[in-house]
């Protein structure tokens, strides 16, 4: 039987100490009514009701040590010595008692918080002496919390549909308060009938309990993503970071598989060695060595033989810190005007790079501006939009640069609704974006292609015991944070002097 749920809760972390609290702040709340009848069947005359969202929401804010009004005062019941340090599980004392265990994590702005029904607690000195390890709820409970916070870690254009739809998703993660699964990939892929990781029963642990019976398949996937920041400044040095991830997925017979596959490097891409690999507990072996130096050796292929688990896992991360070319080289010129700003984006691809995108847009954003109101723009290619809220400008490229030198090019002028360039700005990066401080993000993703050429040799792969089964090998290249600068004002960077503004 699983962990039951007595409460589930999103808050929307205050950021203004104007209004520290109020129960708009509540995105989400799910109470569990038998959740809450096994509390009182457990507790007994221990058993603490759940206070109305008015009461336990401040209380929860100021334990979590998120509550503006009170952040920066000491506060004896959280930060005195004294007290036992068990984050993420939390002890709320309510006017009725103390509830426990409150397990909070916060993500992007939001506190995402759940109150397992457990039968451990007694008294206050009961709850600081009893080891969480011997109460198993918390571990389901955090697991259910993970699973939220990746379906929620989203663009924050796509964050408000996510919001709208997490009924559905809870039915189906914890129905009737009871955590059945805690996997975000898997539970959005019953969602949209789509094959999914983990039977639909329960989760099957890493040891094999049960073994795949049915047809044998191999899924191994390359998800390579950069993170770069650019400006065209002499005295601006360019950054791109590389990394990436390796899962696999493997449904085969038998409790006792062995599974060996070799990480090559295609002639396609930079050709650039692998820094770093990070391997599952599953692998068995491992050739990598961090003390060889040389590039021929770095890029000589990798072997690595492993155990696999039934469920979807990472079989290894990896990092590129070599790269010297970015896969898109961009400036970005913006000069703002009272109501309006006259901008030039010019994209260039790299000739290593493959011309053959899922999706590619350059998103350029004005959140402390008043909304768009007029776009009159001249891309080389593609279209011009703007977000919905009116404050982002989106070109979108399409799927290849088709000029012959790989270039496009966008002049614009965006005229706003009103002159106010003081609003206030979603987080502190866009805070810094007044005036000439701007930047523009890219969006790109490719499928079938890895900048660093990293790829699995399916000629390599060998199961033991020796079994037919189907292979699906895929790839994937995508933007993780990508900004070009405005050349004509300040770069947001640890290596540059800019100061926020007041």
């Amino acid at each position: 039987m699983g962990c039951h749920l007595r409460c589930l809760l999103i808050i929307k972390v205050p950021s203004s100490s104007s209004k520290p609290w109020s129960d708009k702040n509540v995105i989400f709340i799910r109470k569990f009514p038998i959740g809450e009848k096994k509390a009182k069947q457990e507790l007994g005359s221990q058993y603490v009701a759940i206070p109305p969202i008015s009461q336990i929401g401040p209380l929860i804010l100021s334990q979590v040590g998120l509550a503006v009004a009170d952040a920066h005062q000491f506060n004896p019941g959280r930060d005195s010595c004294w007290q036992p340090i068990s984050d993420p599980v939390y002890k709320i004392e309510t006017r009725n008692g103390v509830l426990w265990p409150l397990i909070a994590t916060d993500k992007s702005g939001y506190l995402l918080c759940c109150l397992p029904a457990v039968s451990e607690i007694s008294s206050s000195d009961v709850i600081n002496k009893t080891p969480l390890i011997n109460c198993p709820s918390v571990a389901e409970g955090f697991a259910l919390l993970t699973a939220l916070t990746d379906y929620i870690n989203v663009p924050k254009q796509e964050i408000s549909n996510r919001l709208s739809h997490l009924p559905v998703f809870i039915n189906e993660a914890a129905p009737f308060g009871v955590v059945r699964d805690a996997n975000s990939e898997n539970i959005q892929a019953r969602l949209t009938n789509k094959p999914c990781a983990v039977p639909k029963t329960h989760k099957i642990p890493a040891w094999k309990a049960s073994t795949h019976k049915g047809k044998a398949t191999l899924h191994l996937c390359v998800v390579e993503r950069i993170k770069a920041s650019q400006c065209a400044q002499e005295t601006w040095q360019d950054s791109q970071e590389v990394y990436g991830t390796i899962t696999c997925k493997a449904e085969l017979e038998g409790s006792s598989s062995d599974v060996s596959v070799s990480i090559v490097h295609l002639g396609e891409g930079l050709g650039v060695p692998l820094d770093g690999l990070t391997v599952h507990p599953c692998v068995q072996r491992s050739d990598w060595s961090g003390l060889e130096t040389t590039r021929e050796s770095r890029l000589a292929p990798r072997r690595l033989r492993f155990c696999p688990p039934t469920d979807q896992f990472t079989l290894c991360h990896y990092t590129v810190s070599q790269l010297k070319e970015a896969p898109i080289f961009g400036v970005y010129q913006m000069k703002p005007e009272d109501s309006k700003v006259s901008l030039t984006a010019l994209l260039k691809l790299s000739d290593q790079v493959k011309n053959n995108f899922e999706l590619c847009e350059l998103h350029i954003p004005f959140h402390t501006r008043s909304p768009i109101s007029q776009v009159e723009g001249n891309p080389t290619q593609g279209t011009l939009s703007f977000s919905q809220n009116k404050r982002v400008l989106i070109w979108n490229i399409g799927q290849k640069f088709t000029s012959k030198d790989q270039k496009v090019l966008l002049t614009a002028t965006v005229t706003f609704a009103g002159n106010d360039q003081g609003l206030p700005a979603p987080s502190v990066e866009d805070a810094f974006c007044r005036g000439y401080n701007s930047y523009a993000q890219l969006y790109f993703k490719i499928q079938d292609f890895t900048h660093s050429g990293c790829h699995i040799d399916s000629k390599s792969i060998q199961v033991s015991p020796a079994t037919k089964y189907k292979l699906s090998l895929s790839r994937e290249y995508s933007s993780s944070d990508y900004k070009i600068w405005n050349s004509a004002g300040e770069g947001l960077s640890t290596n540059n002097s800019a100061v926020f503004p007041s």
